[in-house]
């Protein structure tokens, strides 16, 4: 894990998680273990930024998932939809609050989808809510997927 790629969440300064350097915190008496801490190397906090890529998907059900990598499709050609790629603690928070959140503790959804009747009206959801989602301007780095529509 030394290779993780992480941002300070102080100065906002990118590095890997090897390039932090151990700093000692105060001892109240000299008979005390000390303690060392991992900082950033350029301001010296001690929180950061998990960076790495991670991509989000959903199913035709209208689950959404996040993980390192799509889950391969099916063998009768059914599969998730890339819906956003970008770092992992950008990616978990943003896609929180834009997606609905299910009944179930945990789950999120694709609004519109669960209600859609046919596979073309749930495309044509995840296409509006994508277009939504698309439109808002991310500074840590969530690219969202674009769908074309077809014409009926």
């Amino acid at each position: 894990m030394k290779n993780l790629q992480i941002k300070c969440t102080r100065c906002r300064h990118a590095h890997t998680e090897a390039d932090r350097i151990e700093r000692p915190r105060p001892r109240r008496s000299t008979s005390e273990l000390q303690v060392y801490d991992r900082v950033c190397p350029r301001c010296g906090c001690k929180n950061y930024y998990d960076c790495t890529p991670q991509v989000a998907w959903c199913w035709s059900s209208g689950l959404i998932e996040i993980g390192d990598a799509m889950p391969a499709d099916s063998s009768d050609g059914g599969g998730a939809i890339e819906i956003a790629s970008g770092p992992k603690y950008a990616l978990d928070a943003e896609i929180g609050v834009l997606a609905r959140h299910a009944y179930q503790t945990g789950k999120l959804l694709v609004p519109g989808v669960p209600e859609a009747d046919t596979p073309r009206a749930k495309g044509d959801a995840l296409a509006r809510w994508l277009a939504w989602c698309g439109k808002r301007k991310s500074r840590d780095g969530v690219v969202w997927a674009h769908m074309t529509e077809v014409p009926t």
